[in-house]
């Protein structure tokens, strides 16, 4: 489920970088919303294992 939510937000901000509906060096969009997904990731995961518990 993660990569594919990673999948998505890469080919959105692709998608907005082509349309010039954002502006800068796509790598300087890109990088920001990995660190945000890994995090979003890293949290979820331990609610899920704290509530199961």
């Amino acid at each position: 489920m993660f990569l594919g939510i990673l999948l998505l937000l890469i080919g959105l901000l692709m998608l907005l970088n082509r349309l010039d509906l954002i502006r800068g060096d796509f790598w300087d969009w890109l990088w920001p919303v990995v660190m945000i997904a890994i995090g979003v990731n890293i949290l979820a995961k331990h609610f899920r294992k704290s509530t199961t518990n």
